[in-house]
């Protein structure tokens, strides 16, 4: 059996793309925004989570940098990565979103925000 390990984020830029190791790594968050109703009120209710992308994909971090906008629609197919380290004798765990595809969006195909 092949595994997968797909993690899909469709949102809005929330500032420039930065670039570290001499522009081969890639960072920025996009905000995604989650719609349901209140089971007990039945109200509407509306929530942005951020999510923090790393590329680190030399070739798409740099089109990244040159092409991601504070702002801009995009996808991202990307994976989840956990790791550890030592930090003052504690072992400190950390999960990180590994983009390796990463398209802005057109006008057409922006997330629907109903």
């Amino acid at each position: 059996m092949r595994s997968t390990n797909l993690f899909i984020v469709r949102g809005y830029v929330g500032a420039d793309a930065k670039g570290f190791d001499g522009g081969k790594v890639a960072k920025f968050s996009v905000a995604t925004n989650r719609v349901w109703n209140d089971r007990q009120t039945g109200e509407k209710k509306e929530a942005t989570d951020w999510v923090a992308l790393t590329i680190l994909n030399e070739k798409v971090a740099k089109w990244a940098l040159e092409n991601i906008r504070k702002g801009d629609p995009i996808y991202a197919e990307c994976r989840v990565a956990e790791r550890s380290y030592q930090k003052e004798g504690q072992t400190v765990y950390t999960t990180d979103i590994i983009a390796n595809v990463v398209d802005r969006l057109a006008p057409s195909q922006q997330p629907d925000d109903s």
